[in-house]
């Protein structure tokens, strides 16, 4: 990854930054790029990078300057027709994905961000998102919250809706288009719902998640042997942890960020609304007697997570985590029904290897919801609590199958290790 798509949790603190840095802010910093990483009809992510100047004063000798690059995601819920806008400065080009896909050697590194920026394409970007007003709706446990974007103007409203100058009188609707429009009053609501979207900001982003939301270069199986995890896969997991990247988890754990999400708070564990759940009415205003048998239960989707620090992944589970894993997925499914309605065989309860982060955690979701279910991917946890009881080692022992994109961090260290022991 280039040093322009690599940040970390001291170079936030480096800037100065509050614990809650908006779209805004980081939207109007000097010097400020976007680039698309993926694009569709329905969902857009954005890379935001901006670089910070500091000065280090050292006993009257003369100041060393150092200039660190603060990187941000922005994932964007929006309407089709933003997505030529959003798309126009890719960090990825369709010669580089097919490159990159076809190689039989390791993949091009992702360090594009200047070879292919355009910056007319990322000032338009930048114009347009500055143009939205960005209201809190969520705040995760460090560097993940969730907003509502709505427009500052009526631009882009259908014709007869474009000055927005005129008046708005006490029921919000504009006086100059109800004299044209008398049928059909403007109001504020509809003003704001026009291109409004929803928002997921990640700032600091960290080189992990920014190589998870870059384009898609193909993917390979990996067929991990314990020896290949002890070599590898386990160190590269605590490289992570040991540059910070589950900095925010114990915010969460311990109930100081979320308290909007959280379903269950048990001494070893907690589960929460998980954030991929988007239709689910809105945590912090929706009295949560509305949300029995709410209509969005149908994409349903949970989170348990262990408070206990030191299990990372399915890797570290030892027999004596079933009882532990058996009360999360007992309570997990029983808080569920009492609050939303639904009954516990219409529930999927999983883990995922490789995991998104890697501090343990469990998935509940809807059976009609699929997201993340893939056989290669997902672990029904009953499977996994009676593989622990018969075997305590089951998990340290056995070759784990996943599906791994090419040119991540880890594929790349993958593919190094295979043919450093094919060439001995």
């Amino acid at each position: 990854m280039n040093s322009q798509a690599t940040t970390s949790a001291a170079a936030a603190a480096a800037e100065g930054t509050s614990s809650l840095t908006t779209p805004l802010d980081i939207l109007s910093k000097e010097g400020c790029k976007v680039h698309s990483l993926t694009v569709s009809d329905q969902h857009a992510t954005l890379l935001i990078t901006h670089t910070v100047v500091n000065t280090i004063e050292d006993n009257g000798d003369q100041p060393t300057t150092t200039a660190t690059t603060i990187s941000s995601l922005l994932k964007l819920t929006l309407v089709p027709f933003h997505k030529l806008l959003l798309g126009s400065n890719p960090v990825l080009t369709l010669e580089d994905r097919q490159r990159g896909a076809s190689s039989s050697s390791l993949p091009p590194e992702r360090n594009l961000l200047d070879q292919n920026h355009n910056p007319s394409a990322s000032e338009d970007i930048l114009s347009f998102l500055q143009g939205y007003i960005f209201e809190l709706k969520s705040e995760s446990g460090a560097e993940y919250s969730y907003y509502s974007a709505t427009p500052k103007t009526t631009l882009g409203l259908p014709p007869g809706t474009t000055n927005i100058d005129a008046k708005v009188d006490d029921d919000g609707c504009n006086e100059k288009e109800q004299k044209k429009h008398k049928s059909s009053p403007i109001t504020r609501a509809a003003i704001s719902n026009y291109g409004a979207f929803d928002v997921e900001l990640i700032s600091p982003a960290s080189p992990h998640q920014i190589s998870r939301a870059m384009p898609s270069l193909g993917s390979i199986l990996i067929h991990e042997t314990p020896e290949l995890y002890n070599s590898v896969v386990k160190p590269h997991i605590q490289s992570m942890i040991d540059n910070g990247c589950l900095s925010w988890i114990q915010n969460v754990i311990e109930v100081k960020k979320e308290e909007e999400r959280l379903l269950v708070n048990h001494a070893d564990f907690i589960v929460n609304i998980d954030t991929k759940w988007r239709t689910h009415p809105p945590p912090l205003t929706t009295p949560r007697e509305e949300w029995y048998n709410h209509p969005s239960t149908s994409d349903l989707y949970c989170l348990g997570i262990v408070k206990q620090y030191g299990i990372s992944c399915l890797r570290d589970l030892r027999g004596r985590h079933a009882p532990l894993l058996h009360s999360m997925m007992t309570e997990g499914l029983s808080a569920i029904h009492s609050i939303y309605g639904v009954s516990s065989n219409q529930i999927r309860v999983f883990v995922h290897y490789l995991p998104q982060f890697y501090h343990f955690h469990v998935h509940f979701t809807r059976l009609e919801n699929e997201f993340g279910t893939t056989c290669e991917r997902g672990h029904l946890l009953q499977d996994v609590i009676q593989n622990l009881e018969m075997d305590s080692d089951y998990y340290c022992k056995r070759v784990m199958t996943y599906k791994l994109q090419r040119g991540t961090p880890l594929q790349n260290l993958i593919e190094t290790y295979d043919l450093s022991k094919d060439s001995q």
